[in-house]
C-alpha cells in the first residue's frame, strides 16, 4: 500500500514539474514572440520620417484650395527651389549601379544634368540610354539630360562643378561642355517630338537661358 502511495506521489510530482516547464517554455516562447514585434514597430518608425505621428502614412499628399491667398503668381523668392547637390548624388548613386559602369559623374544645372560615365560594354548606345533614363526618372519633365563616356570627360565635369550663376560667360561655358558630350552616344530619342536629350523640335539648347 506505501508503495501505491509513493508510487502516485512520484508520478503527481513529475506531471506537475512537465506542466511547469511547458508553462515556462510557453511564455519563453510569448515573451520571444513579443520582443521581436517590438522590434519590428521600432523598426518601422525609425524608417518612417514622420516618426510616431500617425495621420501621415508612407507617401506624399498635399492638397490646396485655389482661393484668397494662393491666387496670386508666386514671387520669384517664394518659388520652391530644388537641392541640385542632392538631386545629383541621387542621380549618381542610382547610375553606378547600373551594369557595367565603372565609374560616374554628374552634374546639375538648372535645367540640364550631364552625366559622364566609364563602362566595360561594347554597346555604347544602349548603355548611353539606360544611363540617361537614370536622370529622366527623377528630374522635372522640362530637363535635359546629356550623357558621355568619352575618356576624360568625368574629370572635365569636376572641373565646371564650381561654376555659378555669377560666373562670367557661364552660359557659353556650359553650351560648349554639353557639345562635347553630344560627340558620344545619346541613346535613342525620349518621344516622338523630343531628341535624344528630351529637347523638343526648335527648343534651343541654352542650360542657362532664364
Amino acid at each position: 500500500m506505501n508503495k501505491k502511495i509513493a508510487a502516485l506521489m512520484i508520478l503527481s510530482f513529475t506531471l506537475f514539474t512537465a506542466a511547469c516547464s511547458d508553462d515556462n517554455t510557453r511564455k519563453e516562447t510569448t515573451s520571444g514572440y513579443k520582443f521581436s514585434n517590438t522590434s519590428y514597430k521600432n523598426y518601422k518608425n525609425d524608417n518612417n520620417t514622420m516618426g510616431t505621428d500617425r495621420r501621415y502614412g508612407d507617401f506624399g499628399y498635399v492638397r490646396h484650395e485655389y482661393k484668397g491667398e494662393n491666387r496670386k503668381p508666386l514671387s520669384a523668392n517664394q518659388i520652391p527651389k530644388m537641392d541640385r547637390q542632392k538631386l545629383a548624388d541621387m542621380i549618381t548613386d542610382m547610375a553606378v549601379r547600373l551594369p557595367n559602369i565603372k565609374d560616374m559623374a554628374v552634374l546639375v544645372t538648372d535645367e540640364e544634368v550631364l552625366m559622364a560615365y566609364e563602362t566595360t560594354s561594347k554597346n555604347r548606345m544602349a548603355m548611353a540610354d539606360n544611363v540617361k533614363k537614370t536622370a529622366f526618372s527623377v528630374v522635372p519633365r522640362y530637363y535635359h539630360v546629356y550623357v558621355s563616356d568619352k575618356k576624360g570627360m568625368i574629370g572635365k565635369l569636376e572641373q565646371y562643378r564650381s561654376i555659378n550663376y555669377d560666373t562670367e560667360n557661364a552660359e557659353g561655358i556650359i553650351d560648349r561642355l554639353i557639345a562635347q558630350m553630344k560627340k558620344s552616344p545619346q541613346g535613342y530619342k525620349v518621344s516622338d517630338g523630343e531628341n535624344q536629350n528630351g529637347e523638343m523640335k526648335g527648343e534651343m539648347n541654352s542650360p542657362m537661358n532664364k
